[in-house]
Formats: structure tokens, C-alpha cells, sequence
């Protein structure tokens, strides 16, 4: 596909690193647009944001050594190159979540409410992060004989000339409904908390699908997005508790 994007001498820019700057970018805007419409603290956001960041990093460089153990014991000081940008996505939003609690608690913020504007635009980065990997030839289907597989020829993929699953435009489609109707249900719903965790499971169970359809399936993402259904099923009937106590 089509991995480089530009690349004049020592300049190389990957096309996905530049969906990911677009995912960040677009990201940002939504959510502060949705602080701004929810009439939020801005500045908790601006204190903290460093804060989050880091515990994204952070979170996001452990999960991924995690996962790829058996190449870091071999090379265990590129564990730390956090430059390269390998990252789990699982260990990012684990990260983020537990730092965003302990910051709410501590500023007396509410936690749900800032899932919810979290949660949201993280699923508008995530439909370009899909389309990203779809550019890079990274997270590729299963072969199939639908019209619209497609032949990749990157050098990660070994199918060559094998028309596969686009699962990446499939995840990337999956999140673009998944927001619409969250979106949709929270204007309805008005109580917060709701419309984060519901986000986040509808995107799990999804996710936890279309995985089936990678050339290589993982395990450990499949358990990931378990916990992140369970987790937010929990929360999401928490936050729906809420709303009976309050027509109460």
C-alpha cells in the first residue's frame, strides 16, 4: 500500500504517522468542542492535560513490551525508545483512565462525565487510526472471494497477490456508526457516564468480532476487549442506577 507518504533525503513521512497526527488533531477539536458544549472545566483539562499524556505514553509503551516480550528480553534497552511510537492502544487507555479518575477525584470533577467526553473523541482518532492502518497494510484481513477484498503489498503482509478482508475500513466504519449513535443516544440521555462506557463496550464488542477477520488474530486483544466490555457493562448499568435515583 502505501506506507510512505513522502520522502525527500533524510525526510521520510509514513502515511500512518500522519493519520495519527490527524486522529490526535481531530480528536482534540471534538473534545474541546464537547467541553465547551457541556459547559465543562476547561481548565482541568489544561492542568492536567500533560498528566494524561504521559500516562498514555506510559501505559501505551508498557502494554506493548508486554505483548512483544519476546523480542524486548533479546533487545532490552529498545524497550525504552518510546520515539518509535509502538504502542498497545489498550495500555494508552488504560493509562489515561485511571490517571483521569485520580485527577477528578482529587479536583473534585466528575469522572463520568469526562468518560464521556474521553471516550467520544477518542472514537473520532480511532476511525482515522483505522484508516491509517489500512494505508500502512498493518492489521490486514483473512484472504476472501468478496469483490471488494483487496491485494496488499506491503512487505508485513505474506499473502501477496491474495485479495484480503479490508478489516481495517471495516473497524473504521464499525466506530464511525458506533459514534453516530452514541452521539444520538447521548443528547437523548443527558446523565453522565452513559454515553462513555457505552461507547467504549459497543467499540469492544465490535472490535472483539471483526478480530476474527485479521490475518493474525490475537488472543490477547481478544481478552482485552472482554475486560473493556465487562468493565464498561458495569459502569454503564452504574450510571443507569444514577438515573433512576435521580427520577426518584
Amino acid at each position: 500500500m502505501y506506507e510512505v507518504l513522502f520522502q525527500y533525503g533524510p525526510i521520510t513521512i509514513h502515511t500512518f504517522n500522519l493519520f495519527l497526527a490527524l486522529a490526535f488533531l481531530l480528536g482534540m477539536l471534538f473534545l474541546l468542542r464537547y467541553i465547551s458544549r457541556n459547559k465543562m472545566n476547561v481548565s482541568f483539562l489544561a492542568n492536567n492535560f500533560i498528566f494524561m499524556i504521559l500516562a498514555s505514553a506510559l501505559g501505551g509503551r508498557v502494554f506493548y513490551v508486554i505483548e512483544n516480550n519476546s523480542h524486548y528480553i533479546k533487545n532490552i534497552l529498545q524497550a525504552f525508545y518510546i520515539w518509535d511510537l509502538k504502542l498497545s492502544a489498550f495500555g494508552a487507555f488504560y493509562g489515561l483512565i485511571i490517571v483521569l479518575y485520580l485527577l477528578s477525584r482529587k479536583s473534585e470533577e466528575d469522572f463520568y462525565l469526562w468518560l464521556d467526553a474521553i471516550s467520544l473523541s477518542g472514537l473520532v482518532g480511532l476511525i482515522l487510526i483505522h484508516v491509517g492502518h489500512f494505508f500502512n497494510g498493518s492489521y490486514y484481513g483473512t484472504p476472501t472471494t468478496m469483490p471488494w477484498g483487496i491485494s496488499f503489498d506491503a512487505m508485513n503482509i505474506p499473502l501477496v497477490n491474495t485479495p484480503l478482508h479490508p478489516a481495517q475500513l471495516y473497524s473504521a466504519l464499525a466506530t464511525f456508526l458506533i459514534l453516530s449513535y452514541v452521539m444520538k443516544y447521548n443528547r437523548k440521555t443527558h446523565l453522565s457516564g452513559m454515553a462513555g462506557s457505552l461507547a467504549i463496550m459497543l467499540y469492544s464488542v465490535s472490535a472483539f468480532g471483526i478480530d476474527f477477520l485479521h490475518g493474525v488474530p490475537s488472543s490477547c486483544h481478544k481478552v482485552n476487549f472482554l475486560i473493556f466490555t465487562a468493565v464498561a457493562f458495569v459502569l454503564f448499568i452504574h450510571c443507569s442506577h444514577k438515573k433512576h435515583l435521580i427520577k426518584e
